[in-house]
């Protein structure tokens, strides 16, 4: 029994402090596979691609079959009396054609080829939600390094006057302003660790994930910082809200001749009938069983649409309308898209040149913040050059990682615009 306690215990203690270890690919899969929207949308996308494949159904032939039975009451009552039961037996089939059958197969075609648009820009969203998400991660974990840092620092620089002071070479106002300095520095860290928790919380529910599963985030944002330039140059730019609104106006036109249809084209129907009745049980003097079988064809043209103020006419109107909007939203998106695209390419010259100054000021800060602290040891600076010597490197370097995150996040969106795999232009 010890024995398999002890086991046990080895095990929930395995398995308490396993880790998943999670590229941002790994992440991309884990939320395809795994994340709400995606499936919800899937949902949808089914439902489309169902009335697509059954859009022909208003040809299908409607059939019906019926049954009528009679039995005189006095029959019921009086087996001698001589009366006669009768039954009867029916079958028809209907079919209606019209021109308006084109128009729905087309719609319905153009309906699920939207939706496989907006679900496929669904997934990318989700993508491009989880890669900025990972490497926000990567930026807080490299920042709560950065504090951690600052703070032992702090703390080591504490020690240090502490014991400068208790041996009589330093004055009690220089330890109480390194205790200050270092004390200043633990909620900045615990904040930053707060703030990386609950991002790591919301990171899971994006993946779909346990909440409890312990998750070790594997990459850098180095491949962004590392980048030389960005050229758009034999880049196929696909932009799924034109796409889309190419297909409205193509669903637009076949609206106004759907319309045109409804106010212009005949319809055709067929009918055919066939009954078999008067079964008779009963009286010998019982009348022969009727049959009978008929087919009806008849051809309905509306002649409605031919009046300006019908209603009819106006439907043909408002979908011209609906065409010339969709029309001009697509003539806007382009032009807005290539606004947004000349954007992004300047942010990105902007970041490149913003990182290679800040590169150069962390190196700066670094040797001022060794040449003070050896001037600070020797007795030739003071307590407060060290300490500012101290904020100054911290805030270049936490200047250069949030620059390279900016520099993330705006590629991934310039990525996303244009329709190019993520990591096109870092090569992840």
């Amino acid at each position: 029994m010890k024995r398999l306690f002890a086991a046990m215990l080895a095990f929930s203690c395995t398995v308490s402090f396993a880790q998943t270890k999670l590229s941002v690919d790994d992440a991309v899969a884990l939320a395809k596979e795994s994340n709400v929207s995606i499936a919800r949308n899937e949902i949808t996308l089914d439902a489309l691609r169902r009335a697509e494949s059954h859009s022909w159904n208003s040809a299908s032939p409607s059939v019906s079959v019926g049954a009528q039975s009679s039995v005189p009451v006095g029959a019921l009552s009086d087996s001698d009396a001589g009366y006669t039961a009768a039954l009867s037996v029916s079958a028809s089939v209907s079919l209606s054609l019209s021109a308006n059958l084109y128009t729905s197969i087309k719609s319905a075609k153009l309906n699920y080829e939207m939706g496989k648009i907006s679900f496929d820009e669904a997934v990318r969203g989700v993508e491009l939600s989880v890669r900025q998400t990972f490497y926000g991660l990567l930026y807080e974990k490299e920042n709560i390094a950065l504090q951690e840092s600052n703070l032992q620092n702090a703390r080591r620089q504490y020690d240090s006057n502490l014991q400068k002071y208790n041996s009589g070479r330093l004055s009690e106002i220089d330890v109480l302003s390194a205790e200050v300095s270092w004390k200043s520095a633990i909620p900045t860290v615990e904040s930053a660790r707060t703030s990386y928790q609950n991002d790591m919380a919301s990171f899971k529910r994006l993946l779909g994930i346990d909440l409890d599963e312990e998750v070790e985030l594997v990459g850098s944002l180095d491949v962004f910082g590392n980048m030389k330039g960005i050229s758009l140059d034999d880049v196929d730019i696909r932009s799924a809200e034109i796409e889309t609104l190419e297909k409205k106006i193509e669903a637009a036109r076949i609206s106004v001749l759907d319309k045109r249809f409804s106010a212009y084209a005949p319809s055709l129907s067929f009918a055919f009938k066939l009954s078999d009745g008067n079964w008779y049980v009963g009286a010998d003097n019982a009348k022969d069983a009727e049959k009978s079988a008929s087919l009806t064809v008849s051809a309905t043209i509306p002649l409605d649409g031919v009046l300006p103020w019908s209603a009819k006419s106006d439907a043909i109107e408002s979908a011209k309308d609906s065409l010339r909007d969709y029309e001009l939203q697509l003539a806007d998106a382009k032009t807005a898209l290539r606004l947004s695209v000349d954007s992004y390419v300047r942010s990105i010259n902007q970041s490149l040149s913003s990182i290679k100054s800040k590169q150069a000021n962390v190196k700066l800060a670094q040797r001022s913040y060794a040449m003070t602290q050896d001037a600070y040891n020797r007795g030739t600076k003071d307590l407060t050059s060290l300490q500012s010597a101290n904020s100054s490197l911290l805030s270049a370097q936490v200047s250069l990682k949030s620059e390279i995150y900016s520099l993330a996040k705006t590629v991934m969106n310039l990525e996303n615009a244009i329709g190019v795999p993520f990591g096109t232009f870092v090569g992840e």
